[in-house]
């Protein structure tokens, strides 16, 4: 397919964002001039001083989005970013005659920073997700990076001693829904589910990362570098997915990049079709949608233990992670930070919990278990969680209220 006819399939939506640019009624006039201008006449993309335009947009925009606390980001900003980025995928195919590999990266490039800053548009809500698929369903066959590793046969989980002192996180094979809102929900207890997610395509298919670099490897995604996010040097990049899995997910040595608590399904639909929402979702106290989040990273990956205030089923994909749990009424053994930025995150390692410095520790009642592929933990609310990867391992969470 050229890269004419991709923009022709592309400009099918059009309409929709011709909608929600005039409704942009806060946005600047240079920006919004810059914004109907375009998507009124695609044709006028042809020259280069167009890209300069939408790009001066799209970077006063990425501007204004990091003045402040992101939580106070006005909608309309990103909504420009949005709108912006699918006019610069516009601008792309129509300067360039052939797809070339330079072209397809510059394309997804700008989808994904649209999707990572932008926010969806109330008339076509998966606008960029959908132009990448179309250009992933031309471009994931002619994918020209692979690697010889396969995930399945570099998993060598690291052997750990079960500790003493603690106890053992009760399993269940596939309970009724009945039984799970009885006995788990309404006991706010952690339990181990089996044979609940036999039927995942993912459960095979995420064993062969060839299979990511095909679909995604040029895909845009943010990763953390550093051993947790407690420490010092901790930081966080974008980096494309191909490059991610070659320098990360196979090297033992050097700093740890881990893909953490990322919404990688919305960004890639494509995805998301590997995995189904377990039902047990649906005892939910509002009508918030349900978040789904994906952690793919190397042995030794940590998330330091922390709480969070929904319910959590973290369902282990591909390889293994030893989890400790602890319940709220341990709080204060745990030491939390004092400051507010990390007041739901302990100092304790329950791995080494350094009594001399914690001696309160000892009170506490640690749970434990190692999460073997197939298997989903139920974390109640509030429930104190220390993860650490034992091996190459994609896990997905499921959060909600």
């Amino acid at each position: 397919m050229s890269t004419a006819e991709i923009c022709e399939k592309l400009k099918a939506f059009k309409p929709q964002v011709e909608t929600t640019i005039e409704q942009l009624n806060d946005l600047d006039k240079v920006s919004l001039s810059v914004l109907k201008t375009f998507i009124s006449d695609t044709t006028l993309m042809k020259s280069k001083h167009s890209f300069m335009k939408i790009q001066a947009v799209l970077d006063y925009m990425h501007e204004q989005i990091n003045i402040g606390n992101w939580k106070d980001v006005r909608l309309f900003l990103r909504k420009t970013i949005t709108i912006a980025s699918y006019l610069k995928v516009l601008a792309i195919l129509v300067q360039q005659s052939d797809l070339t590999d330079s072209v397809i990266k510059e394309v997804y490039g700008a989808i994904d920073f649209g999707i990572m800053f932008g926010c969806p548009i109330s008339s076509e809500p998966e606008l960029l997700q959908k132009c990448g698929s179309i250009l992933t369903s031309v471009t994931s066959q002619n994918c020209t990076y692979e690697t010889d590793n396969k995930i399945d046969s570099q998993i060598e989980c690291v052997h750990i001693e079960k500790p003493s002192g603690v106890i053992d996180i009760d399993v269940i094979t596939c309970p009724s829904m009945e039984y799970f809102y009885k006995n788990v929900i309404l006991q706010k207890r952690p339990v181990i589910l089996e044979n609940c997610i036999d039927h995942w395509p993912a459960l095979s298919k995420w064993k062969d990362s060839n299979y990511f670099i095909k679909l995604a490897g040029l895909r845009t995604v943010p990763i953390e570098i550093g051993r947790e996010y407690t420490d010092p040097d901790w930081t966080q990049k974008l980096i494309l997915m191909k490059d991610f899995i070659k320098t990360y997910i196979y090297q033992d040595n050097g700093p740890k990049g881990y893909l953490a608590q990322y919404a990688l399904f919305e960004q890639i639909p494509e995805l998301k079709k590997d995995i189904i929402e377990p039902e047990y979702c649906s005892f939910s106290e509002t009508d918030e949608p349900v978040n789904v989040m994906a952690w793919f990273g190397p042995k030794g990956t940590v998330s330091p233990l922390h709480h969070d205030p929904t319910k959590n089923l973290l369902t282990q994909v591909v390889g293994e992670k030893r989890i400790y749990l602890f319940s709220p009424s341990d709080s204060e053994y745990l030491y939390p930070h004092e400051s507010d930025l990390l007041d739901n995150t302990a100092r304790v390692d329950p791995r080494n919990p350094k009594l001399g410095e914690f001696p309160n520790y000892t009170s506490a009642k640690p749970y434990y278990c190692v999460l073997k592929p197939g298997q989903m933990l139920y974390i109640p609310p509030k429930w104190w969680h220390f993860v650490e990867s034992l091996s190459i391992s994609f896990s997905v969470s499921f959060w909600w209220t």
